[in-house]
């Protein structure tokens, strides 16, 4: 007699191939998708021979203030050591309006929240002409070359940013993707000034002079870090450094109206939403499922929001004083601000009702705000802004530990 098949049993698992097939191709999808975005939207370019010199045992740049603030705004934060050790000393939120960083909002794919801005990386491409800077971001898969690169660098007396994940040298767990200036190097490791002092048991948050004493950490831990930083955001290499170098200066900054006024608007698309839109998707969201949405990321986005805005704010009154028609969008963003303090007393005292309505009212004056910067035309003829880079990618998950997935370290440990 033949023997039946069962087919309940073979169909359950055609159907758990099948659903873990689509699961496989879906990610896949996302990871050509996400390599796509860092590929045309970083500018990366492979290390060069040139670039791989044979450095000293030991070298130490000495003309490198380091400059260190509480506030979680590393990226910013390391581009104003890096300008400020080729003679360019600017305000942090001067530097932010050039990156676009603290300016719109990305919601935090897969979670409840927002962070107040943009992809830091497209900004440090975006910020370095109106500084007067090339900025070169050079990719590698090999630690050798890596490591060779970054001394070869300071040994000729320039400082180097590097992303790496800062959990690694805090030894904590999750993920803190962060960003430091490197100044140093010998037997023992890098020497490197942390631009996010939060913790006073390990550095101050204030200016110290050029040449001071950093911290130090060990190439392995520089290695893993980096690493960790590449696995996180599912980079196509393995590691990355950023140098400026000298370049020529886009004098104008109205250009950068229009693409942080279209930041600040936002827009709803298949990834993350952006800008007011994401504001007022996360204070919908507070509606619907209540406090158990309120999480230390959604929290730290609407406590660095409210900083930030006062930030902006502050540096459209400055760069732009002699332009009366914008004062309207300067005003709106000091009212954003106090809209977001009011969320985030609210959020913390579990009124939750209180909460997202100033989180409504925070989202309408960014949207007003960027509506008026979009409509200034630009003081000196036609200019064609770039497109806003939206920053944080849907499809990137970190674990249960992880504080946040922010490209720079915004409230991060």
């Amino acid at each position: 007699m033949a023997s039946r098949i069962p087919w309940k049993p073979v169909l359950a698992g055609v159907g758990v191939a099948l659903v873990v097939g689509l699961i496989v191709a879906w990610q896949l999808v996302m990871r050509s998708f996400i390599h796509a975005y860092y590929l045309n939207e970083y500018h990366p370019a492979p290390l060069a021979e040139s670039d791989l010199g044979q450095p000293p045992p030991r070298a130490r740049v000495t003309d490198v203030p380091w400059l260190s603030e509480e506030v979680g705004l590393c990226q910013s934060g390391s581009l104003r050591m890096l300008a400020a050790q080729q003679g360019r000393a600017l305000p942090r939120p001067t530097l932010d309006f050039l990156m676009g960083f603290t300016w719109g909002a990305t919601a935090i794919p897969r979670r409840t929240g927002f962070f107040p801005g943009q992809d830091p990386e497209v900004g440090f491409l975006r910020a370095a002409p109106f500084l007067g800077f090339e900025r070169r971001y050079l990719t590698t898969d090999s630690a050798d070359d890596f490591v060779r690169a970054l001394k070869t660098f300071l040994s000729k007396g320039r400082a180097v940013r590097v992303a790496l994940d800062r959990s690694i040298l805090l030894d904590r767990r999750g993920a803190a993707p962060h960003s430091v200036v490197l100044v140093g190097y010998d037997e023992a490791g890098f020497e490197y000034y942390e631009p996010t002092c939060d913790d006073a048991k390990r550095c101050e948050a204030t200016e110290r002079p050029a040449g001071a004493t950093g911290l130090t950490m060990t190439t392995a831990q520089l290695l893993i870090a980096a690493e960790s930083q590449a696995l996180v955001f599912q980079y196509p290499w393995t590691y990355q450094l950023l140098v400026l170098e000298p370049g020529p200066t886009t004098p104008d900054l109205s250009p950068l109206l229009a693409v942080n006024g279209r930041a600040l608007v936002g827009l709803k698309s298949q990834g993350p939403s952006t800008g007011s839109v994401a504001v007022s998707e996360t204070a919908r969201a507070i509606t619907r499922h209540g406090a158990e949405v309120v999480t230390a990321e959604l929290l730290n986005g609407v406590r660095v929001a409210a900083h930030v805005r006062r930030e902006n704010a502050e540096a459209m009154s400055s760069l732009f004083a002699n332009r009366p028609e914008l004062a309207p969008a300067a005003e709106a963003l000091d009212e954003s601000a106090k809209r977001y303090a009011e969320a985030l007393k609210a959020l913390e005292a579990k009124q939750l009702e209180a909460a997202v309505a100033a989180l409504e009212e925070a989202s309408k004056l960014d949207a007003k705000a960027g509506a008026v910067m979009v409509a200034v035309p630009p003081a000196s003829g036609e200019v064609h802004a770039a497109p806003v880079a939206r920053g944080l990618l849907d499809g990137l998950e970190l674990d249960a530990g992880s504080r946040s997935l922010l490209p720079g370290d915004a409230g991060t440990p």
